[in-house]
């Protein structure tokens, strides 16, 4: 694919961002990003979809927010593999399923399609899987971080109050749940299968990589102060995972 001149809701040209791209739901991720990087630069915050780009280790990183679902996920991903990104990195959050806890970092080996935009992409018998390489070097930093880590199946899904999150309704949440755990599903979103699914139609790699902050069980979620310290984490070893590809 021929980089085009100008995203059309990122706005950015081939020339301010990097081969490199993490892209994240809360765009205050992506200042928390600048942070981290050399030479930050905001590219742009039209619709929310507010991307900078910086060097971390000598590398060109651009980081991109896009909210919330796959959509829009995708969007981001066609649009970011439009302008001359050549791997994207998902850091983002997740709800814990089976055995996985609160604070884990969880890599993603695959995804369930559970979402309806990918099948535009891709027939639905397509699996959802990440770029290996790309995958080994996000576990690999994930675990020098520190924290626990957690490595599986996926389950992404559109429904958050049907698919995911059944609050009210005790029973309805425990079947949910019991059925995650029959298939061996580490973690719940809302965009990891369509990440993956829309890179490899537009032939980059991408891989995912979150945070797991609310418990699946009873909802639970990380404290204000724990979670900052865990993104500051999980944004580390995405660029550190990148750096090393």
């Amino acid at each position: 694919m021929s980089p085009t001149e100008e995203a059309w809701y990122l706005h950015c040209t081939p020339e301010q961002v990097g081969a490199d791209a993490i892209i994240v739901g809360d765009r205050g991720r992506v200042l928390l990003a600048t942070e981290l990087l050399d030479d930050a630069e905001l590219l742009n915050e039209d619709r929310g979809l507010t991307t900078a780009t910086g060097s971390y280790r000598g590398r060109r990183i651009t980081v991109s927010a896009f909210g919330m679902g796959a959509p829009i996920a995708a969007v981001v991903v066609e649009e970011l593999a439009q302008i001359g990104v050549r791997r994207v990195l998902r850091l983002g959050t997740v709800m814990t399923a089976g055995p996985t806890e609160l604070g884990e970092l969880v890599v993603a080996h695959g995804a369930i399609r559970g979402e309806g935009t990918s099948p535009a992409y891709l027939p639905i018998e397509y699996p959802a899987v990440p770029d290996l390489e790309l995958t080994v070097k996000a576990e690999a930093a994930a675990r020098a971080t520190g924290r626990p880590v957690r490595s599986g199946i996926y389950a992404t899904a559109d429904g958050f109050y049907t698919d995911l999150m059944r609050r009210g309704d005790p029973d309805g949440q425990a079947e949910l749940s019991a059925a995650r755990a029959a298939q061996h599903v580490v973690g719940t979103d809302m965009e990891t299968s369509a990440v993956l699914i829309v890179a490899r139609a537009r032939g980059i790699a991408a891989a995912s990589l979150c945070l797991a902050s609310v418990d699946g069980r009873d909802f639970s979620k990380l404290d204000t102060e724990p979670r900052r310290a865990a993104e500051l984490d999980l944004l580390r070893a995405g660029l550190e995972a990148l750096a090393a590809v």
